[in-house]
C-alpha cells in the first residue's frame, strides 16, 4: 500500500487553482495536564500505552522549586489517555530523597531526559524502554549523554558507559526505527545550545556514529530563528517531524540587563534568550534526509494568556484510528522567561488532535481546483482518499499512460462525493471500479471544489517516465523502491 501526501509536487504531473496548506492540530481542553508539584514549561512528555494494563503513561519532567529549579522525572497516568491522574509512587518506588510524589526515580547528577522510546523490536525485554538522558559533570552546562532502559516504566537501569552523544546534549533528543536503514535514527542537536538538527544511528544501541548536520534555520524563517528540536515519527511510508521552531528576539539589546532566571554572563546574547516556540513540519521518504514544506504552523501559540502563548514543544504523537494525537508540553511565557512556580500555573501539558493525514491538504482558493498524478503501475484493489467536502464535491478520473481519459472512467462518469471522509473509495457509472485495472500504467486526476484532499491510497507505485515505458513494452514490473 502506498500513501500519497502532498508535502510537495513530487508525485504530480499537474496542479492547478489548488493552494497547499499545513493542517491545524486541535486542542482538546479536557487533555490538559497541571502538576501542581512541579513546572513543566519544558516537560517534553511521552505518551505511551503500557502493554499489560492496558493503561496510558505519560513521562515527563518538571522543575521542583523547593529545591532551587531541580529537574526530576516525572509519571502521569490515564484510563484514556486524554484525562490523567499523577500517582504516589512513594510505595511502589523508593527514592531517598523523593522530591515529588510521582517522580519515578533519584536525582543524583541528573539534568534532563526527553524522547522516551517503546522500542517494538524489544518488547518484552527489560530493554523495551530506552530514555535518552543527560546527567551534570561538573558547573554549567558540562552534560554528559548515557542511555537509560526499562522494561516496565517504573524501574530503570542507567547505563553511564552508554554515551549516545560524543559531547552531551540539551533536549530535544528522540529515537525512531528505520526500517529502510536497518537501524535506529537519533535525532538531537549537534552540541549543547548548537539549535539545529542532526541524526546518528545506532543498530545495537551500543555504538552510535558521529551526528550528521541534517536541518538548520534559513532565509524563509523569521530573523535569527533557530531549530529547538525535532521528534520523528514513521508514518505511512515516510517519517513526519514535529519541528520546533524558535523565533528568537532579533535585535540585541546590550544594556539591557537580566534579574533571576535570566541573569546573564558578560558576553551572552541576550537576543538569543528570549522569544517564542511554535511547531512545523518537515518530512523524509527515507529517515535521513529531511525537507520542510509549507511555513505555515500545525500547531501555533495560542493568544496571549493562553496555556501556549509562550512556548510549545510537541514531543509524542499517538495514532487512535482516524485521528492523531499530539502532545506537548507548553508555557504562556517565552523561552527562558521566569519559571519552576507551579503555583503561577504559567505551565501545563497540553492535547491536540489531527484528523488521519491531516498534515498537509490541498485546497482551491475558490471555484475547482485540480491535479493529475504522475505514471502509477495499479497493483489490484481499490483507492480511497482522505477528503473534506461537506459543503463541496469532489471526483476522481483515471487516464492512461497518455493522459486520456479510460474509456467509462471520465469524470463525467465518475459519481462525486459530499461529505467528510478518511476512507472515500471512488465508483464510476455501470459499476466500474478500479480493481479492474490491476496491472495497468495509469494516472489520476481529482478534481475538488469548495474543500480539502488530504491523502490518496492505494496498492500502487509510482514510476518514472522510462519505468513506465519499460513496462508497457517488457510487461516487466519495476522492481519497488521504497524510501527512495
Amino acid at each position: 500500500m502506498y500513501c500519497l501526501l502532498f508535502f510537495d509536487d513530487w508525485h504530480l504531473h499537474s496542479r492547478t487553482n489548488l493552494d497547499r496548506h499545513t493542517g491545524r492540530a486541535r486542542m482538546v481542553p479536557e487533555g490538559t495536564l497541571r502538576d501542581p508539584n512541579a513546572d513543566t514549561a519544558w516537560g517534553y512528555p511521552s505518551v505511551i500505552q503500557d502493554p499489560e494494563s492496558g493503561k496510558w503513561r505519560c513521562y515527563y519532567q518538571g522543575e521542583v522549586p523547593e529545591t532551587s529549579a531541580y529537574i526530576v522525572p516525572l509519571l502521569a497516568e490515564s484510563d484514556d489517555g486524554v484525562r490523567w491522574e499523577l500517582p504516589d509512587l512513594s510505595e511502589r518506588i523508593e527514592i531517598s530523597n523523593r522530591m515529588a510524589p510521582n517522580q519515578l526515580f533519584g536525582t543524583e547528577r541528573f539534568h534532563e531526559w526527553c524522547g522516551i522510546y517503546p522500542d517494538p523490536r524489544a518488547e518484552g525485554t527489560d530493554e523495551w524502554l530506552k530514555a535518552m538522558i543527560t546527567w551534570r559533570e561538573g558547573p554549567g552546562l558540562n552534560l554528559i549523554s548515557y542511555l537509560a532502559t526499562s522494561g516496565d516504566g517504573m524501574r530503570w537501569e542507567r547505563y553511564e558507559d552508554v554515551l549516545w552523544h560524543p559531547t552531551g546534549n540539551d533536549p530535544g533528543q528522540f529515537a525512531f526505527w528505520n526500517p529502510y536503514r536497518g537501524s535506529y535514527v537519533l535525532s538531537f542537536r549537534p552540541r549543547v545550545a548548537d539549535r539545529r538538527i542532526a541524526l546518528s544511528e545506532t543498530r545495537d544501541w551500543r555504538e552510535f556514529t558521529r551526528p550528521e548536520l541534517a536541518l538548520q534555520a534559513d532565509a524563509l524563517d523569521t530573523p535569527s530563528a533557530l531549530l529547538y528540536g525535532m521528534p520523528v515519527f514513521p508514518y505511512e511510508q515516510m517519517f513526519v517531524g514535529l519541528l520546533w521552531v524558535y523565533h528568537t528576539d532579533p535585535i540585541v539589546h546590550p544594556e539591557e540587563k537580566f534579574q533571576g532566571l535570566l541573569s546573564m554572563f558578560k558576553g551572552d546574547d541576550s537576543a538569543r534568550i528570549m522569544g517564542k516556540i511554535d511547531c512545523h513540519l518537515a518530512y523524509s521518504v527515507n529517515g535521513w534526509h529531511f525537507q520542510r514544506t509549507v511555513r505555515e504552523p500545525l500547531i501555533p501559540n495560542g493568544g496571549p494568556g493562553d496555556p501556549s502563548s509562550g512556548c510549545i514543544y510537541p514531543s509524542s504523537m499517538v495514532s487512535m484510528g482516524e485521528t492523531l494525537r499530539i502532545y506537548s508540553s507548553a508555557s504562556k511565557g517565552e523561552h527562558a522567561q521566569f519559571r519552576a512556580d507551579p503555583s503561577s500555573g504559567q505551565s501545563s501539558i497540553l492535547l491536540h488532535e489531527l484528523r488521519r493525514d491531516g498534515f498537509v491538504y490541498l485546497e482551491p482558493p475558490g471555484g475547482t481546483g485540480e491535479f493529475t498524478t504522475k505514471w502509477i503501475l495499479w497493483g489490484g484493489g481499490e483507492a480511497s482518499l482522505n477528503v473534506e467536502v461537506p459543503d463541496g464535491e469532489v471526483m476522481v478520473e483515471v487516464m492512461d499512460h497518455h493522459g486520456e481519459p479510460l474509456s467509462g472512467y471520465s469524470y463525467a462518469d465518475c459519481w462525486s462525493f459530499r461529505g467528510d471522509s478518511t476512507g472515500w473509495t471512488p465508483v464510476w457509472r455501470d459499476g466500474k471500479t478500479l480493481s479492474a485495472l490491476s496491472g495497468r500504467v495509469i494516472k489520476f486526476g481529482v478534481r475538488v471544489a469548495n474543500g480539502r484532499v488530504y491523502a490518496l491510497r492505494g496498492d500502487y507505485q509510482f514510476l518514472t517516465m522510462p519505468q513506465a515505458r519499460n513496462y508497457l513494452q517488457s510487461g516487466r514490473a519495476p522492481k519497488a523502491a521504497p524510501g527512495y
